[in-house]
């Protein structure tokens, strides 16, 4: 009776032995071809004293002690490895994986090994402290004595269709990849995404984010830490950095760059389009502990001129690029901050009224230089979504969101991935009571 396989440990050092009886070595390794959808075992690696061969699988018997050639070893013809077979061995096991089910990375123990319809499928891996025991042998001693105790060993199997392998490998010069591409990471929310970059090590995690759509990478960076995302733009390919910085929010940019060397930032700057690196190096000028330091250059403003229905037609023209609403600020020609309106109060206006009429003309704001301390103090006492940043000459420069607020109050293990708030009809809180 055949022995029953199970895991590429029950075929790792098993005998192959020919039709006479003679033992040509033991099995090293087995490789597996991508045709379905799980990947099929065509043949095993048999290395001898003084030969090293790949048999076909359908050349070989599986027997209670081993495997037996089904013909005279003259009559086989060895397999050629093909360049995208995967060596189980050499590919898999002990390398790193995504499970993109729980976000975090493991290391392969053993291969689980399943029949199926005359054929010998991967199925996916085992992660567990079990495999371990099995693959050194006192597999079987270990689950008695723990099964004395009633603590019997489990298996922790990742299916094949949720595995991606990281792991570099000299062989082949690069990053072993089962799958296209980190395809199963790519569809995850960016901050599961950063949750498993972060578990990497820098070069893994530039090639994940380097993977990823432009707007995903950039969601991403966002959610991972400062030392983390920092190392990826540092080892990143000079274009792809450069279109991420532009897709990333201004403020978030300006404190990545700030993060890097003084030649990679300017390296960066110039990969980018003029108009987004000339906001990014604006940003920057201003000191971190400042208003000017934790704005954002992105926001939506309309000329206190423009009739309710112009002001309407001109948000939709460029709301694409505006990815939250918090207030519509009003400017007058000069660019000067001079009234806030809410999105409600511009729908339900006449429309032929004047943005200047329904606006609201006292408008809490602060200037560029004010310390952090104090805008902190505005945003808690007036619970405010965004504020304001203005120049000395009362010019409007850009706003201070909450969630960015909320950053610099929380502590470092609560900051990451603060919930975006949006305000559509909110009532205005900006309305000075006194």
């Amino acid at each position: 009776m055949a022995e029953e396989i199970h895991y590429l440990t029950h075929i790792l050092g098993k005998p192959v032995i020919t039709q006479d009886g003679q033992v040509l070595g033991t099995v090293r390794d087995a490789i597996a071809s991508q045709g379905g959808r799980l990947p099929t075992i065509n043949a095993l690696l048999m290395k001898g004293r003084t030969k090293e061969a790949w048999y076909s699988f359908s050349d070989i018997d599986i027997t209670e002690t081993g495997f037996t050639l089904r013909r005279p070893l003259d009559g086989i013809t060895p397999y050629t490895p093909r360049t995208m077979d995967i060596r189980l061995q050499r590919d898999i096991m002990d390398k790193q994986i995504v499970d993109v089910h729980d976000y975090r990375v493991v290391r392969v123990n053993d291969v689980r090994i399943a029949e199926h319809q005359d054929r010998f499928v991967v199925i996916g891996a085992d992660v567990s402290p079990r495999a371990l025991f099995r693959r050194s042998g006192f597999g079987w001693l270990v689950e008695a004595v723990m099964n004395l105790f009633h603590r019997p060993l489990q298996s922790n199997l990742i299916s094949w269709d949720d595995m991606e392998a990281l792991q570099p490998d000299a062989e082949r010069g690069g990053m072993i990849k089962l799958k296209v591409p980190h395809e199963k990471i790519s569809r995850l929310h960016p901050a599961d995404i950063a949750d498993i970059v972060e578990q990497l090590s820098p070069q893994q995690r530039t090639e994940v984010i380097e993977s990823l759509d432009i707007e995903t990478a950039a969601d991403t960076i966002q959610e991972m830490e400062k030392e983390e995302a920092a190392s990826v733009m540092e080892l990143m390919e000079e274009e792809k950095a450069a279109d991420i910085l532009e897709e990333m929010d201004p403020d978030d940019a300006a404190d990545l760059l700030g993060d890097l060397s003084e030649a990679r930032t300017e390296e960066l700057l110039e990969h980018m389009e003029p108009e987004e690196a000339a906001d990014i190096k604006e940003l920057m000028s201003y000191g971190e502990e400042t208003a000017g330091g934790l704005m954002t250059t992105e926001y939506l403003a309309i000329r206190e001129k423009m009739s309710a229905q112009e002001g309407i037609d001109f948000l939709r023209s460029i709301a694409p690029k505006a990815e939250q609403i918090y207030y519509l600020y009003v400017v007058n020609d000069e660019n000067h901050l001079v009234g806030v309106v809410s999105l409600r109060d511009l729908i339900v206006a006449q429309p032929t009224t004047p943005v200047e009429k329904f606006m609201v003309r006292n408008v809490r704001c602060v200037h560029t230089g004010e310390h952090a301390d104090e805008v902190a103090h505005i945003f808690t006492r007036y619970n405010l979504l965004a504020l304001p940043v203005v120049d000395d000459n009362g010019e409007m420069q850009g706003i201070i969101t909450v969630d960015d607020m909320m950053e610099r109050l929380l502590p470092a293990e609560k900051r990451r991935k603060l919930p975006q708030i949006s305000l559509e009809d909110e009532e205005n809180p900006h309305k000075d009571e006194s």
